[in-house]
């Protein structure tokens, strides 16, 4: 039996792996047109009405969360006592 050979990896990229914000990456230069023209459009601040419409779904939306996770940990308990502990 001889030794084995090293496989030797393919020289090219499969995917480009430079994230935005890390150290390593200096930022895109890459930037289309259209690109730079949405990054330099400002959005219009929004309304009291409007920010209090996002505030109150977002507050119902983890209520729901929060019930959903707090029902399920009753159910545990229940299933715990009267099925499996019995």
């Amino acid at each position: 039996m001889g030794k084995r050979q090293k496989d030797e990896l393919p020289d090219y990229t499969v995917a480009n792996m430079d994230v935005d914000g890390m150290p390593w990456n200096t930022g895109r230069k890459k930037f289309s047109v259209q690109d730079q023209e949405l990054d330099t459009e400002e959005k219009e601040p929004l309304t009291k009405a409007e920010t209090k419409a996002v505030i109150w779904l977002s507050l119902k939306a983890g209520l729901v969360i929060g019930g959903v996770f707090i029902g399920a940990a009753a159910l545990f308990l229940l299933f715990c006592v009267y099925v499996w502990l019995r």
